[in-house]
């Protein structure tokens, strides 16, 4: 894994504190991968992955490391911050 960076996956990155968590990680070099219902996936970047994704779909959720993984590798670290 030398010289790849490190991958994060925020399920539930909303505009409070997915976002914010996002912008962290992306300073220290962190790939990062976001998950929600609103994101608009063909606004993706070579840093930024955007999947649109609905937690009360399971297989939505299976999909969105799947397509991470794909993309990027697999997630180091994953946050759930959507709700229960």
């Amino acid at each position: 894994m030398s010289g790849r960076s490190p991958v994060i996956l925020i399920l539930g990155a909303g505009p409070n504190i997915g976002q914010a968590v996002a912008r962290t990680f992306a300073s220290k070099g962190y790939k990062v991968a976001l998950a929600s219902r609103s994101l608009v996936e063909a606004d993706s970047t070579d840093n930024q992955l955007n999947i649109k994704s609905d937690f009360s779909n399971t297989d939505d959720v299976v999909n969105a490391f799947k397509k991470v993984n794909k993309v990027f590798g697999i997630p180091s670290v994953v946050v759930y911050n959507g709700k229960p």
